[in-house]
């Protein structure tokens, strides 16, 4: 579709930052609302499912790990099953929008417009912004399906 290869990279994309970090600096009182951002990311929500069913949109937990010192987590770490994680599991997550002209997310439901599953890695670039539920969102411009 017209939509799919809008927005598909074959190519990985280049400059992944932290999801926490991508949100911190969109909490900023100066958040520049057009900064281009790429994460690294799992379709994750935990208990809850990533995908809204019909749209261009999904749920993704940061998939870069941690480098703390009491936690140590890999690629294949699963934030929502760790017990360090949870405590603060909304600051690695964050809703990726795939938008059309009217700024809202097209209705064409995520799974099948670029052939993805739950706990797939991708990555994802767009601008951010906090939503008023404090959510990080992802407005997407490209997507790369990690395979």
């Amino acid at each position: 579709t017209a939509a799919r290869e809008q927005f598909v990279s074959q190519a990985s994309l280049q400059g992944e930052v932290k999801i926490p970090d991508i949100r911190k600096a969109a909490s900023a009182e100066d958040a520049d609302k057009a900064k281009l951002w790429v994460i690294r990311a799992k379709i994750n929500a935990g208990e809850f499912p990533p995908f809204a069913d019909g749209l261009a949109s999904f749920i993704v937990t940061d998939a870069f790990g941690t480098d703390d010192a009491q936690h140590k987590g890999g690629a294949d770490h699963n934030p929502h099953d760790c017990p360090f994680c949870k405590r603060d599991i909304n600051s690695v997550m964050a809703r990726v929008e795939f938008c059309g002209a009217d700024g809202k997310p097209l209705p064409l439901d995520a799974r099948q417009l670029f052939d993805l599953q739950e706990m797939q890695l991708v990555q994802v670039e767009g601008t951010a912004r906090k939503d008023d539920d404090d959510w990080l969102v992802i407005s997407a411009r490209r997507i790369h399906v990690v395979r």
